[in-house]
Parts: C-alpha cells; structure tokens; sequence
C-alpha cells in the first residue's frame, strides 16, 4: 500500500485513515465472526457495487504461518469506507445475529467521532495559519522559534513531537484556543523570542488554572 496509514483507535474498534477513513475487512470479518475468505470473496463478488460507494482496492499482507505450512504465505484484504462497510454488512449472514448487531453499532459510533474529529481538524486549520503567520511578520524569527511554539503546544495537549496527526478532537480543540492565545500574543509583542516566552507564561497560567502545579516548561 503506497499511502501511508494512520491508526485510529476508538474504543475497541481500529479504523484505517488514508485519504479518508476506513476499516480493515480482516477486523470485520473477526468481530463478525465469519472467516475472512469467505468475506473476502464476498467482497470481491459485488465489488462493483461497493465502487459506487468508493474507491475499491484489494491489498495484500503476509500472513501469519502455519508450523507445518511451507513457503510464504500472503493474505489479500480490503479495506472499507463507511457507506461500503454499511453496504457488506447487509450482505454477510453470520451466525451470530446478535454479535453482528453490536459490532456494527460499535463501528457506526467509530465512524460518528472519526467524522467529528475531521471537522475540528478543519477548523483548527485556519487558527493554525493565523498563528504562524503572524509570527512568521515579526523581524528576527528563526526556525527554532516555529519548533519551540510547537513543543509548547504539544506539551499542552499531551502529544510528543510527530504526533500531532493523532490528536483527537478534545485536543483540536484545546490547539485552537491556544492558537487564538498566541495570535493575540504575535500582535502584541514585536520580539519572536519574547513573545514565545509570553506565549508560553500564558499556557502555564492557562495549565494551573485546569490543574494547579503541572505547567509547561517555558521556551526559550
């Protein structure tokens, strides 16, 4: 698979985001309990139908050996967006009614938060932009400025460096406020270093006031 692949986690459901939000054939047909080939075929049987829904391609993983198998062995999987896991669901019988009727509520919430959280990250977007442009106008301002507003950020929120794709939608949320308090800092304050320390300062007060005594590191 050429794209690279985030993880979603909600509850005990794993969703795959590419372009856009999916979820793995092999998990459904596990929380389903039906064999995966069997819904595999399923899949590729009324393939056409589901590409009115999406895009449709089927990948392919090595798969876990056997001890008396010989050879490497490859398992083929799609992987679904939500109107195309909606479509298979009602077409899978399993045995289970009752376990198919649960996954598939457990599924449709995931995908409820997945979307909730794509319009938080839009939004969070514009007040990102505001952010850094208006830093990026003041005279003086270096990389090492970007990377430390950065860290003050993430430290708010609670996400390590290269980890800011993963951050839900509580803590979009928390970025755009505190996006807003450095934009209003940026437009205040002529010094890109005084104004990180100010942006900074100002996390502290806003980290005491959510839970006293765990503020940030000041940046430099």
């Amino acid at each position: 698979m050429g794209a690279t692949k985030m993880i979603i986690k909600q509850d005990d459901i794993e969703l795959v985001q590419t372009k856009d939000v999916r979820i793995d054939s092999r998990l459904v047909a596990k929380e389903m309990g039906i064999k995966h080939k069997n819904l595999y075929e399923l899949m590729t049987k009324h393939k056409n139908a589901l590409r009115q829904f999406g895009s449709l391609t089927s990948f392919e993983t090595e798969a876990v050996k056997k001890a008396e198998s010989r050879g490497i062995k490859y398992q083929r999987y799609y992987l679904l967006n939500e109107n195309q896991f909606d479509l298979i669901s009602r077409l899978v019988r399993g045995k289970n009614h009752e376990q198919i009727i649960d996954f598939k509520v457990r599924v449709t919430k995931a995908f409820a938060v997945s979307r909730k959280r794509e319009t938080v990250k839009r939004e969070s977007l514009a007040f990102y932009h505001e952010s850094r442009d208006s830093l990026s106008t003041m005279s003086g301002v270096e990389k090492y400025h970007y990377i430390n507003l950065a860290r003050a950020e993430n430290k708010m929120i609670g996400l390590s460096t290269g980890e800011r794709q993963k951050a839900d939608e509580v803590q979009l949320g928390m970025l755009i406020c505190l996006q807003q308090i450095e934009t209003s800092v940026f437009k205040e304050i002529d010094s890109p270093t005084e104004a990180i320390r100010e942006v900074s300062r100002r996390f502290n007060a806003l980290a005491n006031l959510i839970s006293p005594n765990k503020g940030i590191t000041h940046a430099q």
